[in-house]
């Protein structure tokens, strides 16, 4: 049989092509630490990696990247930042020269890169790897149409709460024909909210399922000391090769090269932070930045939530029927003393809308006790004013509701503003227009109650999902003012501060101390009686009324 000299020497050269390119990918890994390569050889489809600052995710991540593009056939890789001049600058170019296309240009790989797109094509494979921004939805709705095997997305901390429902919808799907893979990495902001915070939040009963967390900081990366042999004597370096100490012996090199990394990188970046008067290493700030941890003491939250041990804010779980409407009767049973006849008044807030979600609070107070319930909570969107008006009517019918206060601003002004005589008319409801000025000081007032134990909610339930994620913007407004974040949801939240302004648990009045016959307090309470009707007998006159004549 005669030998098919051109398929020979095409097999040839593929094999050396694959020879050479397992060469050059096993050097781009060859630095990687330990807790870099587990994340980046995580055979798991969702992965994540919550790090400090410096702790080398984008660099090794730019090195995997570039790595699996230069051996996949047909390869289609997604790299997505917050923008596309941080795409640019993290990953294209890199904070050292690390980026993708810098590595492509030092290793001389046969790839085109295309400044103009921020596209590396391997034309060997017809393999691409593509830089994009997604700042809003339309940036991450580009990516549709693309099957992808593998998506990065980098500063995960800063996708916004809006792209959860896209991510979902419209990236997730693009991963379906190559079994591909989604990774996030980023850091912990003041703000816990969003698609990274609920992956990678430490009580790991609360995470998303089904993902692959990692955690390290720059304690792991050798940039900030590791080991070097130089004349026969050990050294620890950092950087590119500045000598720390040395030389050691070997025994030591372990707590020199920690010492090096706390000293080079822990501290250097205290010192950059402030200062340990600005920024201790127990601090928040520090507790983020240089070790990777969330931290809930500044974290910038409107509601004081987080402040309070869950345990000692819930009072009972979230009532839902099986058509997701609360069970309000269900709920009232969970009330102190309701199942043996104690009186609750409640206040039913509502911020209406159609263009955002209807939400509404049930709060519920005694002359009992101190403390305001939640009822129940529930938001829902794409409900024109018949289905609120149905929604409100159907919580009336289960309860009786001293007073109802509905938003009278933004979604629901034209239902409401001007016009609550129209609404009260149409749906039988008394409702009065929710109080808005002063809506930062109506918000500490609800805190304080929130901090000395006088207000209790549903685990579980609506509101207090919101609260716990509901955050001030970074910005504040022209006049100084806090500003809400606007990408936070806050509906229920709105709906609860309505009615609890018209909620009077404040009114509480402890019972008086029962005396019993007999006892010391009894016979001085007594004498005060007597005493006191003595006196009103010698102020009347003979008439019966004050005073001696008339």
């Amino acid at each position: 049989m005669p030998i098919d000299r051109d398929r020979a020497a095409r097999l040839l050269a593929e094999r050396k092509l694959r020879q050479e390119r397992g060469k050059v990918s096993d050097d781009f890994t060859v630095e990687w630490f330990p807790e870099q390569r587990a994340f980046y050889e995580d055979s798991a489809r969702l992965t994540a990696a919550v790090c400090g600052r410096r702790a080398g995710k984008t660099r090794g991540g730019n090195r995997d990247f570039v790595r699996d593009a230069m051996r996949t056939k047909h390869g289609r890789f997604l790299y997505l930042n917050s923008t596309r001049a941080e795409a640019r600058k993290l990953a294209w170019i890199g904070a050292r020269g690390d980026g993708m296309k810098s590595l492509v240009e030092r290793h001389k790989l046969n790839a085109i890169p295309n400044e103009t797109e921020l596209t590396i094509h391997f034309p060997d494979l017809d393999s691409w790897i593509y830089l994009m921004g997604a700042d809003d939805e339309s940036g991450v709705s580009r990516a549709l149409g693309l099957p992808y095997h593998k998506v990065w997305w980098d500063e995960a901390q800063k996708i916004p709460t809006k792209l959860e429902d896209t991510i979902r919808d419209v990236l997730m799907p693009t991963l379906l024909d190559y079994r591909g893979r989604l990774r996030l990495t980023g850091t912990p902001v003041r703000n816990m909210s969003g698609l990274f915070w609920k992956v990678t939040q430490p009580t790991l009963k609360a995470r998303l399922k089904n993902w692959s967390v990692h955690h390290w900081n720059l304690m792991a990366n050798p940039f900030f000391g590791r080991a070097m042999l130089k004349n026969g004597d050990w050294y620890v370096i950092a950087g590119v090769e500045e000598v720390i100490s040395g030389p050691h012996l070997e025994g030591e090199l372990s707590a020199e090269i920690m010492g090096a990394r706390h000293v080079r990188g822990m501290l250097d970046l205290q010192e950059l932070l402030g200062g340990s008067d600005v920024a201790p290493l127990d601090s928040p700030t520090m507790l983020r930045e240089g070790f990777g941890e969330w931290v809930h003491e500044d974290s910038n939250h409107v509601y004081a939530a987080h402040k309070v041990p869950l345990h000692e804010l819930c009072y009972a779980p979230a009532r839902t029927r099986p058509d997701g409407f609360p069970d309000i009767e269900a709920a009232m049973r969970d009330l102190p003393g309701f199942t043996e006849g104690r009186q609750y008044f409640c206040a039913f807030g509502n911020d209406l809308g159609t263009r955002d979600p209807y939400a509404f609070v049930l709060w519920a107070w005694s002359l009992k006790d101190p403390v305001l319930y939640e009822v129940a909570s529930f938001s829902r969107s794409g409900l024109d004013y018949d289905q609120m008006g149905s929604y409100m009517i159907e919580v009336r019918e289960s309860v009786v509701i001293s007073i109802t206060v509905a938003d009278a601003g933004g979604g629901g002004k034209p239902a409401v503003k001007g016009w609550s005589k129209t609404w009260v008319d149409r749906y039988k409801l008394p409702v009065i227009e929710a109080e808005k000025s002063n809506k930062y000081g109506a918000v500490q007032m609800l805190n304080t109650d929130i901090l000395n134990g006088r207000i209790k909610v549903r685990e579980g339930g609506v509101l207090l999902g919101e609260w716990l994620v509901h955050h001030w913007s970074i910005l504040v407004s022209a006049t100084g003012k806090m500003v809400e974040d606007p990408t936070t949801p806050n509906h229920a939240s709105d709906a609860g501060l309505y009615a609890h302004r018209h909620s009077y648990h404040h009114r509480f009045r402890p019972e008086a101390k029962k005396i019993l016959p007999g006892t010391a307090e009894w016979v001085l309470q007594e004498e005060r009686e007597l005493e006191q009707a003595n006196c009103e007998q010698d102020d009347r006159g003979p008439y019966g009324g004050y005073g001696a004549y008339r």
